[in-house]
C-alpha cells in the first residue's frame, strides 16, 4: 500500500533536530559562563569594596549620686539635763510697818522748829538675830538584799520618775507588805547580733503587748526600747534582756564576751525559742548554746524548780503556763521541714544560776508567739510581768544596785 507523503507532511519536519541541539548547548554553556562570570565579579567587588569600620562602643547608663543639699540650719537641739537637786524651801513672815503714829515736835535748832515723824516696827513673829547651826534630817533608806523585804513605799524618798533621764534602764520598788503594790519605770525591747536578727512578727508585736500589760497591771511605767544590740554597752544599763529567735544563728566571740561579763555585773536574761513546735530544732541549739559561750562551765542549765520565788514575784503560778508548744504547724511549714518531730509540753522552765542568783532562763515555750496575740494570752503575759518584776527586784541585780547606791547616800 502506497501512501501519499505530501498529505501527512507538517512544518517540523524540515527542522534539523541534531544542528537545534548543538546550538541549544551551546547557547547554554555560554549563558552559565557569562552568569558565573557576573557573579564573580560583584563577589569580587563587594569583598575590595567593604571599609574596614570600627564598632559602636555599647551604650551605658551612668548613675550620678548628688550629695544631698540641707535646706534648713543644721543644728543640735539635745542639750545636756541639769541634775536634779532635793531642796526644802523656808519661808518666813516678811516684818511690816505698823500705822504712823501721831507726829511729835522735837526740840529747836538754828532753822527752828522741825517736824518729825517716829515708826514702831512690829513683826508678826519674833525674830531672834543670834545663828545657830542647822541641821537637816531625813527618813533613812534601808536597802535590803532580800527580795521580800524590799523597801518599803511608804519610807522610801527617792523619785523615781526624776531618775528616768535615760541613764538607767530600769528602777523598781516594791512594797513588802504587798507585791501587788510597785512603782518605777523599765524599757523592754528585743536582743539583736551580728548574725541574730529577730524580723519575725510576733517578735516585732510580742514586747509592745508585754509593755501594755505592765502599764495596765502594775504600776511600773513600761516602754518599748529600740533594739538592743548585745555588743553595745547600752547592755550594761539593761536589767532585762529578752532574746528570741528561730532560726540557726551564731554569736561572735565579743558579743559572747560582753553577754557573759554583763550576767556577771547583775544582769538578766529570758532566753525564749520561737520555734517549740520542733524537737532539736537549729534555732533551739544556737539559744541553747549562748550560755556555755558566754559563761563557760557556769552556763550549765537547770531545771527551775516551780515553786521558785519567780512564779511569786507578782502572780502567783504554780509552774510555767502553756504556751505555743502545743500547737500544731501548718501544712506548709510541715512541707518545709524534712524532719518534722512534735515537741511535747515542758513542764518547767530552765535557767542558769551564778550562786543563788537566776541569771538566766530558757523557755521551750514560745511566748514570743502567744505574747503577740491580741487576746487569749492573759496567763502568759502575766508571767511575763513576773519575770520582768523579778529580774529588777532580786538580791544582785543590776537595778537593785542602784536603789542600794541610792540608799547608801541617803544614811
Amino acid at each position: 500500500m502506497v501512501l501519499d507523503q505530501g498529505r501527512f507532511q507538517a512544518p517540523s519536519d524540515q527542522l534539523n533536530v541534531n544542528r537545534l541541539r548543538r546550538e541549544t548547548l551551546k547557547y547554554t554553556v555560554w549563558g552559565l559562563l557569562i552568569g558565573a562570570g557576573l557573579i564573580a565579579g560583584i563577589f569580587v567587588y563587594w569583598i575590595w569594596s567593604v571599609e574596614e569600620r570600627t564598632a559602636p562602643e555599647p551604650a551605658l547608663t551612668r548613675l550620678i549620686i548628688r550629695k544631698p543639699r540641707a535646706t534648713k540650719t543644721f543644728a543640735l537641739k539635745r542639750q545636756r539635763l541639769r541634775p536634779r537637786a532635793l531642796t526644802k524651801q523656808v519661808t518666813a513672815l516678811k516684818p511690816r510697818l505698823s500705822t504712823p503714829a501721831a507726829p511729835r515736835l522735837k526740840s529747836s535748832s538754828v532753822f527752828g522748829n522741825v517736824q518729825t515723824f517716829e515708826y514702831a516696827l512690829q513683826t508678826d513673829v519674833p525674830i531672834n538675830l543670834q545663828t545657830s547651826t542647822i541641821e537637816l534630817s531625813a527618813a533613812k533608806i534601808t536597802g535590803t538584799k532580800e527580795p521580800e523585804k524590799r523597801i518599803a513605799m511608804r519610807e522610801e524618798l527617792i523619785d523615781l520618775n526624776a531618775l528616768d533621764t535615760g541613764k538607767y534602764k530600769g528602777l523598781i520598788i516594791q512594797d513588802p507588805t504587798d507585791r501587788r503594790k510597785v512603782k518605777g519605770f523599765v524599757y523592754l525591747g528585743t536582743a539583736w547580733a551580728n548574725d541574730l536578727k529577730p524580723t519575725f512578727d510576733s517578735a516585732a508585736k510580742a514586747i509592745p503587748n508585754l509593755v501594755d500589760a505592765l502599764n495596765q497591771q502594775t504600776g511600773v511605767s513600761a516602754r518599748v526600747d529600740a533594739h538592743l544590740f548585745i555588743d553595745s554597752q547600752e547592755l550594761f544599763r539593761t536589767p532585762f534582756v529578752y532574746i528570741t529567735a528561730t532560726e540557726a544563728f551564731e554569736l561572735t566571740e565579743r558579743e559572747l564576751e560582753n553577754l557573759g561579763e554583763y550576767l556577771r555585773q547583775g544582769g538578766f536574761i529570758f532566753v525564749d525559742n520561737a520555734n517549740p513546735t520542733t524537737e532539736f530544732s537549729q534555732g533551739e541549739a544556737s539559744l541553747r548554746r549562748i550560755f556555755r559561750g558566754a559563761l563557760g562551765a557556769q552556763g550549765q542549765l537547770r531545771p527551775i524548780s516551780n515553786n521558785h520565788p519567780i512564779y511569786h514575784a507578782f502572780y502567783d503560778f504554780d509552774g510555767p503556763p502553756v504556751g505555743s508548744e502545743l500547737e500544731i504547724p501548718s501544712f506548709s511549714e510541715q512541707r518545709s521541714l524534712d524532719h518534722l518531730v512534735i515537741a511535747e509540753q515542758s513542764y518547767y522552765l530552765e535557767g542558769v544560776f551564778l550562786g543563788d542568783r537566776l541569771v538566766a532562763m530558757y523557755s521551750d515555750k514560745g511566748y514570743v508567739h502567744t505574747w503577740a496575740r491580741n487576746y487569749g494570752n492573759e496567763p502568759q503575759l502575766r508571767f511575763g510581768i513576773n519575770a520582768v518584776i523579778f529580774a529588777l527586784t532580786q538580791e544582785g541585780s543590776i537595778a537593785q544596785q542602784q536603789i542600794d547606791f541610792f540608799s547608801q547616800r541617803g544614811q
